[in-house]
């Protein structure tokens, strides 16, 4: 049997390789080809998108206490981790594409990811029951595939 990743794994697995790829660049502008540097990449990364994540659910928990609801427990906690990648890719490319030699890279990774999962934070309630729904559709699809098939 085949295991798939859930979109959850594959946006963590991919802010990962961000992350780490920005560290080799960057280690390998300052001393040479380098690739003891990717795992300081993806830690800071890592590390940046879990404040972000924990910024993110405090600053909406908080809102919504004012307001006087219940807070909200992430229970997948699909949407900051959805955040984190992208705002990983998309700081990393605009620090590739703002500097004049492609240094800070990690930087850039940093605060995309850090911005990214806190921006993510506030709609996770949302975004795992569309995640659950696209994934049903895709499977009753892929059932009368199977279907037609024979």
């Amino acid at each position: 049997m085949r295991m798939l990743l859930d979109t959850k794994e594959k946006n963590f697995h991919g802010m990962l390789a961000i992350g780490g790829l920005a560290g080799i660049v960057e280690g390998s502008i300052r001393y040479g080809f380098t690739l003891h540097t990717a795992f300081p990449g993806m830690m800071l990364t890592l590390i940046a998108a879990f404040l972000g994540g924990f910024s993110g659910f405090f600053i909406k928990d908080l809102s919504r206490t004012w307001r006087g609801m219940a807070p909200y427990r992430g229970v997948n906690n699909d949407g900051w981790v959805m955040g984190a990648f992208i705002g990983t890719f998309i700081g990393t490319l605009f620090q590739l594409l703002d500097s004049a030699n492609g240094a800070n890279l990690v930087i850039g990774s940093v605060t995309g990811a850090y911005f990214g999962a806190m921006c993510g934070a506030f709609p996770d309630e949302f975004i795992t029951p569309i995640l659950r729904l696209m994934r049903a559709e895709q499977a009753a699809r892929q059932m009368s595939e199977k279907e037609q098939a024979l």
